[in-house]
């Protein structure tokens, strides 16, 4: 799917479904904008909330039961760069709401431009969905300037648990449900408050483990 020519199909469909993850969501408006254009008839299905992304557009538009009456489903959870270079091949005019999902996207792969893979090639593309509206203000204000109270929650029982393991080079944190229902936040909350983690000296990796669910693990590392 990195060339896209699933995106081309859609457009035969009379009805198209693009589903996505709570984290992919500035994907899936680009998406719902760009089918738009196309004059289709386009539905978005996320059925988790994402609080991060909801000042984006056509985020009250998402609806969180399957839709069974569309000839045709899209994942939207794609790399964003690729994405991009999609729309560009087909010279397609990025407006405002477009660009500033597509900031927003960019903004959450590279952690706020601290990632050590940021390269002039990224700059030059962020340089120009800001002039093609992209409001970095309103990006940087509701994904990093604003938590909900749960975030804090949340982040403090994690705070409490951890446990430094492997010659105080890996935190390890184990989590129930009855710790979510506590703080009344949510496990998306937690890719952030790991990465803070690294931060702790000589750290190079932090697992976090939710008890009564085997599968449900959260590794982030050192880049």
């Amino acid at each position: 799917m990195s060339d896209f020519t699933f995106i081309k199909e859609a457009e035969k469909a009379k009805h198209i479904v693009i589903k996505c993850e709570p984290e992919y969501f500035p994907q899936a408006s680009v998406l719902y904008s760009y089918f738009l254009t196309k004059h289709k008839k386009v539905t978005l299905f996320m059925p988790k909330e994402s609080s991060q992304f909801s000042f984006l557009a056509w985020y009250e538009k998402r609806r969180t039961l399957e839709i069974q009456s569309a000839d045709c489903n899209i994942d939207a959870n794609v790399d964003i760069l690729t994405l991009y270079s999609f729309l560009k091949k087909e010279e397609l005019t990025i407006n405002k709401k477009m660009a500033t999902a597509l900031y927003a996207a960019i903004l959450k792969q590279y952690d706020n431009f601290t990632v050590k893979n940021c390269d002039g090639t990224l700059f030059a593309i962020v340089s120009e969905l800001i002039n093609s509206g992209a409001d970095h203000d309103m990006c940087i204000t509701r994904m990093y300037g604003q938590k909900p109270l749960s975030f804090f929650r949340l982040k403090a029982l994690v705070y409490k648990k951890f446990l430094l393991k492997e010659n105080a080079s890996v935190i390890e944190v184990v989590l129930s449900e009855s710790d979510f229902q506590e703080s009344g936040a949510s496990w998306e909350m937690l890719k952030e408050i790991a990465k803070e983690l690294l931060k702790v000296v000589h750290v190079h990796e932090v697992r976090i483990m939710k008890s009564d669910e085997k599968d449900k693990i959260l590794i982030i590392k050192e880049v």
